[in-house]
């Protein structure tokens, strides 16, 4: 029974993968290739031009983050604009199914974005005559899936609750103000500004162990943000 179960509940997940798909490449081939060049394109451009390799780091993750992070706003953007969302919830993909299928939708989109960050710092240390270490390309390929994903894991109960509009202006307005609040302590205050300095330099030393704590946020996070997302989607009128 469990088994029968458990294979229905797949069943439903991957029909919501395939959905979410199909929802992706109906924008046409041209809007996936600027999709997944630009990045590329634009770190090259950075390391041809003589920006440090760090920098070109951190553009490529940041570029990456930002892009692939508007593919989950798209997706519930081409629910509502095609008048498709009237399906969701419904027999064979019900709202549990349909939540855990765009989370694992994303996610897989998350490991491509970590993909081509390190496809990307790779040629443009090559550009650059300052060949990366396949360690440290693993490294920022994983700590753009971790960011990722975390930052899909805050935005999904937003995007369920109000219209992606919405949703992704509050977001971007509270990144706004929280990073904002940041720079505004590390200019008033020296020793906070040194204790982020330290933090980083940590991070920095104990890479694997940074990871392997952010990637246990991630997981607490997507636990708790499928929650609320269910509890928000639930009490909805289909």
């Amino acid at each position: 029974m469990n088994t029968t179960a458990n294979a229905d509940a797949m069943t439903a997940i991957l029909r919501q993968i395939s959905l979410d798909w199909n929802r992706t490449i109906s924008y046409g081939r041209s809007y996936i290739a600027i999709f997944f060049a630009y990045v590329p394109g634009f770190t090259c451009l950075m390391a041809a031009t003589g920006s440090t390799l760090d920098s070109v780091a951190g553009a490529a993750i940041g570029g990456a983050a930002s892009g692939f992070l508007m593919l989950n706003s798209t997706l519930f953007s081409y629910e509502q604009m095609n008048n498709h969302h009237w399906m969701n919830g419904i027999v064979p993909i019900n709202r549990n199914h349909q939540i855990l299928g765009r989370f694992a939708f994303l996610i897989a989109c998350d490991l491509v974005a970590g993909l081509e960050v390190a496809v990307s710092i790779a040629c443009a240390g090559i550009i650059m005559h300052e060949p990366v270490k396949v360690t440290d390309a693993i490294g920022f390929a994983a700590m753009t899936v971790l960011i990722l994903v975390l930052l899909n894991a805050i935005v999904q109960p937003f995007l369920y609750r109000f219209s992606p509009y919405r949703a992704m202006a509050a977001i971007f307005l509270s990144i706004g103000v929280i990073g904002g609040a940041v720079i505004g302590l590390c200019k008033a205050l020296p020793e906070f500004e040194k204790t982020v300095e330290q933090l980083a330099e940590a991070i920095s030393r104990h890479q694997a162990i940074a990871l392997a704590a952010f990637l246990i946020i991630d997981v607490l996070a997507l636990a708790f943000s499928r929650k609320i997302s269910l509890h928000i989607y639930g009490s909805k009128d289909i």
